[in-house]
């Protein structure tokens, strides 16, 4: 694409709009592993092809650098009981000391804490710069009494502390129905918190 190009009449937020868009995440952006340290931690490097669109010409690769580099996706998948798949999604080379937005996306009914939130954990420790956290989940009520009430309890105070040890992280967006207690916790943070009842993210076959 020329300089020259009606393309770059447009306002810059018109182009970042249209960048946004083209780099939506898909089904088949994402690598599943059943080992995500080996894959993505632990030194690893792992890396998808740069968007088509930005490779076009120097200004749009400038232009696009920035959202490219600087986010990536987090999905969690089980399948039975043990098979724990957990994936990402990125343009390029996925660094974790470069992201500024992740997305978290748990499509599951039961919260699985033991399945993904370690993991998460050590992610959030190698990204010391996010400062947006996309996360797209509706997670069925646990009831506060009794044992699973118990430990229901001790893991989303985990889930909260990971969230609350990124210094940087400063606006928090949630798309699902979570629970009142939740909001509640929220509400005693310095995040902005932006609430969506509806789901973002459509597994296939979902309506």
């Amino acid at each position: 694409m020329q300089a020259s190009s009606p393309f770059f009449s447009l306002p810059s937020e018109v182009r970042d709009r249209i960048y946004d868009f083209y780099l939506t995440y898909d089904h088949g952006d994402f690598g599943d592993s059943l080992q995500p340290h080996q894959l993505y931690l632990d030194g690893a490097v792992y890396s998808q092809p740069l968007p088509a669109l930005m490779r076009t010409c120097k200004r749009i690769y400038e232009e696009m650098s920035p959202i490219v580099h600087g986010q990536a996706a987090m999905r969690i998948e089980i399948r039975g009981r043990v098979d724990r798949r957990i994936g990402f999604a990125v343009h390029g080379t996925l660094r974790f000391d470069r992201l500024r937005k992740l997305w978290l996306l748990i499509p599951l009914e039961y919260p699985n804490w033991n399945q993904w939130l370690y993991f998460f954990g050590d992610v959030v420790r190698h990204t010391p710069n996010l400062k947006v956290l996309i996360l797209d989940w509706t997670p069925r009520p646990v009831p506060e009494h009794g044992w699973s009430g118990r430990v229901n309890a001790k893991k989303e105070a985990e889930f909260f502390e990971i969230i609350e040890s990124l210094k940087e992280l400063h606006t928090f967006v949630i798309y699902g129905d979570v629970s009142a207690r939740w909001i509640d916790r929220l509400k005693g943070s310095e995040l902005r918190i932006v609430r969506h009842r509806s789901r973002w993210w459509r597994e296939p076959g979902d309506p």
